[in-house]
């Protein structure tokens, strides 16, 4: 994929060269069986599948195609299904709820340094998924002061990009120092700011954009990404998340 520069951000095409967020480490297989090419390869770096351990598979597509065997088009707001009689706003695709086997490769990808889970995952929500009609991918970026060396929301959005052939557009920074919104109570999630995002990429007047996270709870962050690209003009086509969680409670108008 070719880069091009925005300043402190990145472009990603499709279209060009290689980029080195979106062609992390490992090995995809496709067969029924490892080649030996890819059993060489596993001897100098041992990888298996954290599904169903197969050697040479960093993720197997046949057990994440198993995890997202539903389709899930959601409404944010309430969890029920997209369209909802009461809540507007764009659907929230998800590949799993948030549990089980698909809730701990999510933590693998996090905090197991589980960095070439993320593109896979974004070939699986592909796989299920219709691409929406838009014309960017933006990630959320990673909390200021985190200590990962990736973001994951980026490495998902770079499968989903290679398969659905949109751009991403990497310009969303935090506007705010704000602690990670992992392990906190529901109440105090709700308390994001609403200018808690800011936009440092091209311009996205009268684009669409589809707004990549790993994992949507409160659903609080990926609303206030949204209302950071609503302020640049753009139109949020779609959330787009590994897993969410399940329903929160109105299903009637408030």
């Amino acid at each position: 994929m070719k880069q091009i520069s925005t300043g402190r951000k990145r472009y990603t095409d499709p279209g060009g060269t290689n980029s080195r967020d979106c062609h992390e480490g490992g090995v995809l297989l496709s067969s029924s069986s490892p080649s030996l090419a890819e059993l060489a390869l596993h001897l100098v770096w041992p990888v298996r599948c954290p599904l169903c351990g197969r050697a040479a598979s960093v993720a197997c597509p046949a057990c994440l195609d198993a995890l997202t065997g539903e389709a899930l088009s959601l409404c944010i707001d309430c969890r029920g299904p997209y369209p909802c009689g009461f809540h507007e706003g764009p659907p929230l695709l998800a590949g799993a709820f948030h549990r089980g086997r698909a809730r701990d490769l999510l933590l693998a990808l996090k905090y197991g340094n589980g960095r070439p889970l993320g593109t896979r995952i974004g070939f699986a929500l592909a796989r299920v998924h219709l691409p929406p009609e838009a014309d960017f991918i933006i990630p959320l970026p990673l909390h200021r002061g985190s200590t990962r060396s990736y973001n994951q929301a980026l490495l998902i959005a770079c499968g989903l990009s290679r398969t659905w052939r949109l751009p991403v557009v990497d310009g969303l920074s935090w506007a705010m120092q704000w602690p990670a919104q992992a392990g906190r109570q529901a109440r105090e999630r709700l308390s994001l700011p609403e200018k808690a995002f800011s936009w440092t990429g091209p311009s996205l007047r009268g684009k669409r954009a589809i707004i990549v996270d790993d994992v949507c709870t409160t659903g609080t962050t990926l609303d206030r990404a949204a209302a950071a690209v609503r302020r640049e003009g753009a139109v949020p086509a779609a959330f787009v998340v590994w897993t969410v969680t399940e329903r929160m409670g109105k299903t009637k108008a408030p």
